[in-house]
């Protein structure tokens, strides 16, 4: 009875999604089936599997939905893979008095992920499982996912030493190198470009690497090329430096199979060699780069979609945000203004992070490459948004003679008369006493250099407009 007096209000009242799926859930409690619950709400399946990912979401955060406008499903949908505590605890972090930032709650519950289509081993019987993302693309990697990275890998592995062991190709399993994204090259060993199949008794093999755990963008992938010892070039040569057939035998001398007659190409398709494509690619970066500079192509619009386009270029996490500008088909598309602004937000919130000074000891990096967020945290305005930190856990870590300072610059004499000496208490009692204290302020100074100079103002003497 209680089940459909439920089914009755939503079909009577257009319901928000989580009241929506509060319904659908005591319809649950009642003897429902998820399938039925929605089934007589009138929904479809494909839009009941959706809005049960609520069912995912720590309820301390769907309180917090509750009557305001819900996050997109995406961000609903990597918080709900988070555990209830790990959800709790990102929330309480970034629920600020103006509302919750729910973009950063998301990147905080991300977890590494990798797609099922990486995968060479049998999924259905390696008992790794991969959940389906109701919101991405159908038959795009992140439609599968798993989050079993320890499970895939080992899955994985076996996968490569079983053909390694039992293939018809000789092969060897390598280290992975991150620079020249192949296997690592044994000493005496060269790559080498070879389309027809190995034998087994060849000098050439068949080189296997699998992407470790730790990379974000290629995990689990495994990379094959075909290598060889440098020795075998002598070894060719061999035959004809000596007559001694036995010899050559007992090398096992393999014997340069013959060139394959190149595939009948029709009379309009444009035969180019190697070197002409080197050159071709020469002309066209000197197109490219006299477009980018001139001032009739290179709009303010475009110029944005084409910054966008260069920072989320080949970053597995910002994939979905360069599918929404460039199409399977290679169409380009223009956003909105205010999408266009949203999209930009996203790929810098899930890539843009500070690094405190006395951490900024990388070598290889310039102090730009860290003072880029402290920038873009003064165009944004990003103090106004910091929480108090007049915090027990904050003021931990400040020292005695700074805090008696903080007391006498942010609090009234009167109340600074009833200060305590003791460091400990003063601790205690500055507590919730300096809620617009802000220790540090978003900015860096900018680089000591030539200011830039328009090239399309001709001359290159006009100075650039002062934007500040």
């Amino acid at each position: 009875m209680e089940g459909a007096q439920a089914a009755e209000n939503v079909v009577r009242l257009p319901v928000e999604p989580v009241d929506l799926w509060r319904h659908i859930d005591s319809l649950i409690q009642a003897g429902y089936s998820l399938q039925a619950a929605g089934a007589s709400l009138g929904m479809s399946d494909r839009h009941i599997q959706q809005i049960s990912i609520l069912s995912r979401i720590a309820p301390r955060l769907l309180d917090a939905m509750t009557g305001k406008q819900l996050p997109s499903w995406r961000t609903l949908g990597v918080i709900a893979q988070a555990p209830h505590d790990q959800q709790i605890a990102a929330f309480e972090r970034h629920n600020y008095p103006h509302g919750v930032t729910w973009t950063s709650v998301s990147a905080e519950c991300m977890a590494h992920r990798i797609p099922q289509d990486r995968a060479i081993f049998d999924v259905a019987t390696s008992g790794v499982v991969f959940d389906e993302d109701l919101f991405a693309e159908p038959g795009s990697p992140e439609q599968f996912t798993t989050g079993d990275i320890a499970g895939f890998m080992a899955a994985q592995l076996a996968a490569v030493q079983d053909r390694i062991q039992n293939g018809d190709e000789p092969a060897m399993l390598l280290e992975y190198s991150p620079m020249a994204q192949l296997p690592k090259l044994p000493t005496g060993w060269v790559f080498v470009e070879r389309k027809e199949p190995l034998t087994p008794r060849s000098k050439h093999k068949r080189a296997y690497a699998i992407v470790p755990a730790n990379d974000w963008m290629d995990a689990g992938r495994v990379v094959d090329v075909v290598i060889k010892p440098v020795a075998t070039a002598k070894a060719a040569a061999a035959p004809a430096a000596t007559h001694n057939a036995d010899a050559i035998e007992q090398e096992e001398y393999e014997p340069e199979l013959p060139a394959e007659e190149p595939e009948a190409l029709p009379d309009d398709v444009c035969q180019i060699t190697k070197a002409g494509y080197d050159m071709l690619a020469d002309i066209r970066n000197e197109a490219l780069h006299d477009a980018l500079r001139s001032p009739l192509r290179m709009t303010p619009e475009k110029a944005g979609v084409a910054l966008l386009i260069a920072y989320v270029a080949g970053r597995y996490d910002l994939r979905e945000i360069l599918a929404t500008i460039v199409s399977p088909e290679g169409a380009i598309t223009t956003p909105d203004a205010s999408t266009f602004a949203a999209m930009v937000g996203e790929a810098l919130a899930r890539t843009i992070n500070l690094t405190p000074l006395h951490r900024q000891n990388q070598v290889h990096r310039s102090a730009e490459s860290y003072n880029a967020a402290e920038w873009i945290g003064v165009i944004v305005n990003a103090d106004s948004l910091v929480p108090p930190v007049d915090t027990p856990e904050f003021l931990s870590c400040v020292g005695g003679r700074t805090l008696q300072t903080l007391a006498h610059d942010h609090l009234p004499k009167a109340e600074t008369a009833e200060m305590p000496e003791k460091v400990a208490d003063l601790r205690r009692w500055l507590c919730g006493r300096m809620p617009n204290w802000v220790p540090v302020h978003f900015g860096a100074p900018g680089p000591i250099s030539d200011q830039w100079k328009n090239p399309r103002d001709g001359n290159g003497d006009a100075e650039c407009p002062d934007t500040r």
